[in-house]
């Protein structure tokens, strides 16, 4: 069993409290304090320091102390702790302070932000250090559970709760609640390898589905009802009487076209054919090879247009390179005039000996040899130095000046190239505008086809041949008007009697479709019969799961009792997970006191499990007179109305604690 003692714990500055120290030295303690004098601040100091949330399990709460309403400003807000992990000592640290950053050219410092410092026994860590850290004690999750009586039941969820109850104890398998319940022997044959609740899911799915289409069908039947149309129809006469229309119809089709199948009008027919056949070759040889001299200038025009983008792009390049060298340029010019300043600055250096003329040691005067010999070695080394810095300075001025004269040259060429470009530019763009005239001129020259005597001539054959063919046609138009009234008269028979079968056809089909209707609601009455069977043997199953799982983790724990399912009024079963005492229900019922003795019994029961006792904090433990026996360490917070300042009380001791300019917001 890994064991977690609270030693101490330091706030300075954390929601109003300027400083605090809490000295539990591993032993249960209690403090009180009037309301609003910090003793859940305490509690919410501690979360903070190691999962960075209050006890409440909020992650954005405020830290800062408020004056009038306001953030003081320029306080660093600090939490320590020194714990005993297995009897080895832990010290962590958290200080959460505002960065103020001063700008370029202004003199005074602004508001950019917070940052947080993490320390682990003093020494300055990262956060992923200083987390992992902490983990490596007690996962968050774990943890809050050990530590707050009222975490369990009022910060997690039920589906969370049931999820740890079952960790903790352990679920129940199938193979024992079939055995439990004989009534259950089918199941197995109808999950077909799913989980109770995969097929709960699916029956669910499955049962709406087939309450639409129960409630849909009677609407689909008599929707087809309605529209059937009241006709009794001998089909096989009326198909007989189709097929002789047919027939006559075929036989008026052929009357025709051997009217307008004349053989005088077939000649003329074949004429005209030939003489627009002369037109239109006409039209084509006449603008043929104008046509073909404009594709050809055309092309050339696009050709030089490309060129002449190809030489711009080439000369923009040339003139931007020259800018980029031009300013490398003036860089050079500003590098020589800086290092002509420092040339004339070492040049005018003068030495200046200050050597002691006194022996260090007796305090005797030197020979004036050894005098002269010193000044004449420091004044040697002045010159060698002032030599060599002023030989630096002139080879770096030596090579800027041929970077420079080299730049300078590659700016001429780049401008010849550029002129350069810019002529044969000129030239193409020449060559371009001559071209459009060119093109512009055949354009005007393709010839008219229609202004040409040829041409002419031939309209007026067509002209000719077409009133021929007019003539020869009015003879036989009365003969062919006859016969297309009576093909008129048959068609509409013809497709009256379609219209009388098509009727017939859709009385049919919808009677079949009313019969399949009919069909499919029994077959889904007669499958939703068997879901409420497949579902009552689940919910059977639930109870049965429930009986025994609820009697298995009933037994984990002394005073805590949990329900963890619920019978709806139309009896299905819900699961649910809520914490009992005496009967009575956490969430509605329980007084704080039972309520705080449950929350140790879960935590006496977790700490079992998962192997580890850490402190637990139990805020307005003044609503119980007795808390039930725990082995873990017990930091009590009462309210204590005349205690306006916090005050302990250890091992039946009372030590004072004073919180120094207490402000609670």
């Amino acid at each position: 069993m890994k064991e977690v003692k609270l030693m101490n714990l330091t706030l300075k500055n954390f929601k109003g409290i300027k400083k605090f120290d809490l000295g539990a030295d591993g032993m249960d303690i209690t403090v009180l304090g009037d309301n609003a004098t910090g003793k859940t601040s305490l509690f919410d100091s501690f979360v903070w320091l190691l999962f960075n949330k209050d006890s409440n399990n909020r992650a954005d709460f405020a830290i800062k102390t408020l004056k009038d309403g306001k953030e003081i400003n320029n306080l660093e807000h600090e939490v320590e702790a020194i714990f005993r992990v297995d009897g080895s000592p832990l010290t962590l640290r958290k200080v959460y302070a505002e960065k103020w950053t001063k700008r370029r050219g202004s003199a005074t410092k602004e508001f950019s932000g917070h940052e947080t410092n993490y320390f682990i026994n003093g020494v300055p860590s990262k956060k992923g250090e200083y987390q992992s850290k902490v983990d490596s004690i007690v996962k968050e999750d774990v943890f809050k559970l050990l530590t707050s009586p009222t975490f369990f039941n009022e910060n997690l969820k039920w589906q969370d709760r049931r999820a740890t109850l079952l960790e903790v104890c352990g679920d129940i398998e199938e193979e024992d609640v079939l055995a439990f319940n004989s009534a259950l022997k089918n199941l197995p044959t109808i999950l077909k390898g799913r989980t109770i609740e995969d097929h709960r899911k699916i029956i669910a799915a499955r049962r709406a589905e087939i309450n639409k289409e129960l409630d849909r069908i009677p609407v689909r039947i008599d929707e087809i009802n309605n529209s059937l149309p009241e006709v009794n129809i001998d089909v096989p006469s009326i198909e007989k009487e189709i097929a002789s229309i047919e027939t006559k119809l075929d036989e008026n089709a052929t009357q025709i076209n051997n009217i307008k199948n004349g053989s005088a009008i077939t000649g003329k027919q074949n004429e005209l054919r030939q003489v627009e056949m002369d037109l239109e070759s006409i039209k084509r040889d006449l603008e043929s090879e104008s046509v073909e001299k404009g594709y050809q200038v055309q092309a050339k025009i696009q050709e030089e247009q490309s060129n002449i983008a190809i030489l711009k792009r080439k000369k923009d390049e040339a003139e931007h390179r020259i800018k980029i060298l031009e300013k490398d340029v003036v860089s050079f010019d500003e590098k020589l005039v800086e290092l002509r300043e420092r040339w004339t600055i070492e040049d005018g250096r003068v030495h200046e000996h200050s050597a002691n003329s006194e022996c260090p040691t007796c305090k005797q005067s030197l020979p004036s040899e050894e005098i002269e010999a010193a000044k004449e070695s420091a004044l040697a080394a002045f010159n060698l130095n002032k030599s060599n810095q002023l030989e630096r300075v002139s080879a770096q001025g030596k090579s800027i000046s041929e970077d420079k004269t080299q730049t300078i040259e590659q700016i001429e060429k780049l401008k010849a190239t550029a002129a350069s470009l810019q002529s044969e530019i000129e030239v193409k763009e020449k060559v371009v505008s001559k071209l459009t005239l060119e093109l512009d001129t055949l354009r005007t020259a393709v010839k008219d086809a229609r202004q040409d005597p040829k041409y002419q001539s031939k309209l007026q054959e067509q002209a000719k041949l077409n009133e021929e063919i007019k003539s020869l046609n009015e003879n036989a138009e009365e003969s062919i008007v006859t016969v297309e009234k009576e093909v008129v008269s048959l068609r509409t028979k013809r497709t009256e009697l379609n219209t009388q079968i098509a009727q017939q056809a859709q009385v049919v089909a919808s009677e079949k479709r009313i019969a399949e209707l009919e069909e499919q609601q029994k077959e889904l009455a007669t499958e939703f019969e068997k879901l409420e069977g497949e579902l009552f043997l689940t919910e059977e199953f639930i109870r049965s799961k429930v009986e025994l799982l609820t009697e298995k983790i009933n037994s984990k724990f002394k005073y805590a009792r949990f329900n963890l399912f619920k019978t709806n009024i139309n009896g299905g079963i819900e699961e649910i997970c809520e914490t009992t005492f005496d009967g009575v229900p956490y969430s509605s019922g329980l007084n704080n006191a039972a309520r705080i003795n449950v929350g140790i019994d879960i935590i006496n029961t977790l700490t079992e499990h998962f192997g580890i006792r850490a402190p637990i904090f139990v805020d307005n433990a003044e609503a119980v007179t007795q808390l039930i026996d725990t082995d873990s360490q017990l930091i009590s917070l009462v309210v204590s109305e005349k205690d306006k300042q916090l005050r302990i009380e250890q091992n039946g001791s009372t030590e004072n604690q004073t919180i120094l300019d207490l402000e609670v917001v």
